[in-house]
Parts: C-alpha cells; sequence; structure tokens
C-alpha cells in the first residue's frame, strides 16, 4: 500500500508542477472549472454528466501527455529541428481534436439548456 501512496504523491506532484508551469493547463483549468459550474448550476442529467466529465478528462490527459512530449523534445533536439517541430505539431494537434470534442459535447449539452432561459 505505501508504495501506492509513493507513486500517487509522484503524480500529484507531477500534476501541480504542470499546473504552475503551463499556460495551457491553466486555460483548460478554467474552463474546467465553469463547466462544471454551469453543470450544477442546470442540473445535468447522470448521462450528461458522465459526457461532460469524459470530455474534460480527455482534454486534461491529452494537454499533460502533449507537456510531456514537449519536454522530451525539447531535451532530445537542443536546436530547431524540423522532426521537433513535427513531433510537437502533431501533439498538439491530439489536444486540439480532444478540445474540440469536448467544445462539441459542450455545445450539445449546455446550448439548449441555455436557450431554455429565453
Amino acid at each position: 500500500m505505501k508504495h501506492n501512496r509513493v507513486g500517487l504523491k509522484y503524480a500529484i506532484s507531477g500534476f501541480y508542477s504542470a499546473l504552475k508551469t503551463e499556460h495551457n493547463i491553466k486555460v483548460h483549468f478554467v474552463i474546467m472549472f465553469i463547466t462544471l459550474f454551469a453543470g450544477l448550476l442546470f442540473g445535468l442529467s447522470r448521462l450528461e454528466w458522465l459526457f461532460v466529465l469524459l470530455a474534460i478528462g480527455l482534454v486534461l490527459a491529452l494537454e499533460l501527455v502533449n507537456t510531456v512530449i514537449e519536454l522530451i523534445t525539447d531535451v532530445l533536439f537542443e536546436d530547431k529541428h524540423e522532426k521537433a517541430k513535427l513531433i510537437k505539431d502533431i501533439s498538439a494537434a491530439a489536444v486540439l481534436v480532444a478540445a474540440t470534442f469536448a467544445a462539441l459535447v459542450g455545445i450539445i449539452i449546455f446550448l439548449p439548456k441555455i436557450l431554455g432561459l429565453f
């Protein structure tokens, strides 16, 4: 059990390090909190929460993986290199796909609720 706590400690430390140093993760966190607040405000159903939480988790996880890929690429390629750019661009594209999916989930779930206010 102690081994699991140590691993969790490192994971939490890594999470906070990314949150302190990476602008995009901060942006995703702000959007996440706004979305969670809106979900509570609109009283989402269980199924709606499932999709919202899945989208949030996917974006945050991919943003963390993207950050790691960028850090590794910076270590492997000290100077500007076309392959390094390609690696970073493709990694960022994965986050873009997830964020687009999350935005579509948000539109499908929240737009009818917002329009219902009028």
